[in-house]
Formats: structure tokens, C-alpha cells, sequence
């Protein structure tokens, strides 16, 4: 028996200039465990408040609206769906897709799994306190961006 393949979703935007690299669309997924002090996301922080969908429905959904294929997945915490995340990124991924990922989680705690299909991390905890907005992509301090290409990654925002 198929186990029905669904992912909790929190929000669209189909338009963003700073959500990664380029013009690209954004999904939110719903639920964090970090309650992080300021969060701009608090809203979408409890699980179970979202809509739960099929992977189906979310990509043919992504497919009308992302017209450049370049889509960035952020939350609440994407990683907290790990297996609904990897399921859609790898959808993502054989639709040929730029995907970003947006995670409070640092890079060494990302699995491999998922570092194979995304184009661009972003990495680490929203820490209100080190707010910086002169950095691009990267509000904090202590977050980080990357590329990944062939397997390599490189940091390319800090």
C-alpha cells in the first residue's frame, strides 16, 4: 500500500527579488519547533494549522504559477517535512527547476539527500539580534548562502 504523499503548506508568492537568487516564486511551508524571538514568520510556526496537500496538487500548482522555474521553498522550517521536502524537491528536480531552500538549521545538520537537489541553501537561525540588512539574501549575521553545483558547495553570500 502507497503511502499518500502530501506536504503541509502555508503560503504562495509568486513574484520575489529577495527570497534567492534572481526573480523567483515562494512556497512556505507550515510549522517550526526554533520559536526564534522575532520571528517574521510566526505565524506559520504550528503545525497542523496549514493546508495539508498532495505533492501533486503543490507541484501542478508551482507548475502554473513559476513561469521561470525558479522557486525558493521556505517556512516555518521546510526540514520539518523532511520526507514531504525531499519528495517535492526531487519532483522539482526532474522538472529541471532552480530550487532554494531557506532553513534555520545549519549546513552540517542538512542532509545530503537534500543537498543533491537544490541549487541554493540558505542556512541558520533567525537570531534577532544580529539583524543586518545590508547583507543580500542573508538578513543576519549568521546566516549563510550557497551554491551547489555538482555536488560542490560554495558559499556565496555572507
Amino acid at each position: 500500500m502507497e503511502v499518500a504523499r502530501t506536504i503541509e503548506c502555508a503560503g504562495w508568492i509568486t513574484n520575489s527579488c529577495s527570497d534567492g537568487p534572481g526573480i523567483r516564486s515562494v512556497l512556505f511551508l507550515q510549522g517550526c519547533s526554533k520559536n526564534c524571538k522575532g520571528c517574521q514568520n510566526s505565524k506559520i510556526k504550528e503545525h497542523g494549522k496549514g493546508r495539508t496537500l498532495e505533492i501533486e496538487t503543490v507541484l501542478k500548482v508551482i507548475d502554473a504559477n513559476c513561469r521561470n522555474k525558479k522557486i525558493t521553498i521556505s517556512g516555518g522550517e521546510p526540514l520539518e517535512q523532511m520526507d514531504s521536502l525531499l519528495e517535492l524537491l526531487t519532483d522539482l528536480k526532474k522538472k529541471s527547476y532552480d530550487i532554494c531552500v531557506y532553513t534555520g538549521w545549519e549546513l552540517k545538520q542538512v542532509p545530503q539527500s537534500i543537498l543533491k537537489v537544490v541549487n541554493y541553501l540558505k542556512t541558520g537561525a533567525f537570531i534577532q539580534d544580529l539583524l543586518n540588512t545590508e547583507n543580500t539574501y542573508v538578513e543576519l549575521n549568521n546566516q549563510h548562502m550557497y551554491q551547489i553545483i555538482n555536488d560542490q558547495i560554495q558559499e556565496i553570500v555572507r
